[in-house]
């Protein structure tokens, strides 16, 4: 690695910070996605990312599975603008003519990241459907791409993130290209065991008083606890407990929990209160509630996980 590729300490230490606190919130595939693209685009000075799941078909065709998208959240696109060119690529395959290109060269080198530069030249670049119509629509020139095979998954299926600057930004540099390697190679190995894929269900496609339920659950609490915490019946609760074993396609408490600490998934429920916001979920794995975009806000410090779902309760009854 050259000298100006190389990454410093600072970087290392954000890279297994953004990686454990992917971990924190692995049981929502958006909801770690979400953070870490976050952290990720900001270390990188990006404008705008994408990161998810893809399916690389015949003919280096890729197949959307899943994706969160960063850049609405600060105003710099329009999160319609990002569905449009989402719909338009589930149809198209070959809409981002690019990334067909990009995963020729993944078949041989995994994990590669590379800028547009380093394998579409600027005479085809600027000429073409990719450039005029995909990311124009979204005012950014430079672009990073960087997909690793899922470890335990089909042969065919990748991680990945796409990265952008706006017109008028600097080029990335070998240094760019270093860190987001480094952070993709990080993450990646947790993806199906610590960290949630798109296609499993996730508790924020649960109703809000049902993920009330759900953490009173995990808990440990009973029926008749939950009712009084919850001020529900005790019918109330029943239902919403066998929507949630469906949900997971678990037969009761016991299996719910072992699945939960078998995947070293949180107990800190940040799903409890959250809100939704843009559904960027794929219609082939669609489930109930799906988001991509949410705000997750943050529990107070209260110091246990009870009062901080009395803590939610009491804000909605303000």
């Amino acid at each position: 690695m050259t000298k100006s590729a190389r990454l410093r300490p600072g970087d290392w230490r954000t890279i297994a910070e953004m990686t454990g606190e992917a971990c924190e919130q692995g049981n929502d595939a958006f909801g770690w996605r979400d953070h870490w693209l976050a952290r990720l685009a900001k270390l990188t000075d990006s404008s705008m990312g994408h990161s998810g799941e893809m399916q690389v078909c015949e003919g280096f065709e890729p197949k959307d599975m899943g994706v969160a998208v960063w850049g609405h959240q600060e105003g710099f696109v329009d999160p319609v603008v990002v569905q449009a060119q989402l719909d338009e690529f589930r149809t198209q395959p070959n809409y981002f003519a690019s990334l067909s290109s990009y995963f020729r060269i993944q078949a041989e080198q995994d994990g590669v990241c590379l800028a547009r530069t380093d394998f579409i030249h600027d005479d085809d670049w600027y000429g073409s459907t990719d450039h005029l119509v995909v990311q124009s629509a979204f005012g950014v020139e430079h672009i990073m791409y960087c997909h690793r095979s899922i470890v335990g998954g089909r042969r065919d299926e990748v991680s990945g993130v796409i990265l952008n600057r706006a017109l008028g930004m600097r080029e990335y540099s070998l240094r760019d290209r270093a860190i987001v390697r480094e952070a993709h190679d990080a993450l990646t190995p947790f993806i199906g065991r610590s960290l949630a894929r798109f296609h499993e269900p996730s508790p924020h496609e649960l109703a809000p008083r049902v993920r009330q339920v759900l953490a009173c659950l995990l808990e440990g609490d009973s029926d008749k606890q939950i009712a009084v915490r919850l001020d529900l019946s005790r019918y109330t609760v029943n239902q919403y407990t066998k929507r949630i074993f469906k949900h997971f396609g678990t037969s009761g408490r016991a299996e719910l929990l072992s699945r939960w600490i078998r995947r070293d998934w949180s107990l800190d429920f940040t799903w409890v209160g959250a809100t939704e916001g843009v559904a960027l979920r794929p219609p082939a794995i669609e489930r109930n509630h799906s988001t991509a975009a949410r705000a997750h806000p943050p529990f107070r410090d209260t110091g246990s996980r009870r009062t901080r779902i009395e803590t939610i309760e009491a804000d909605r009854g303000s």
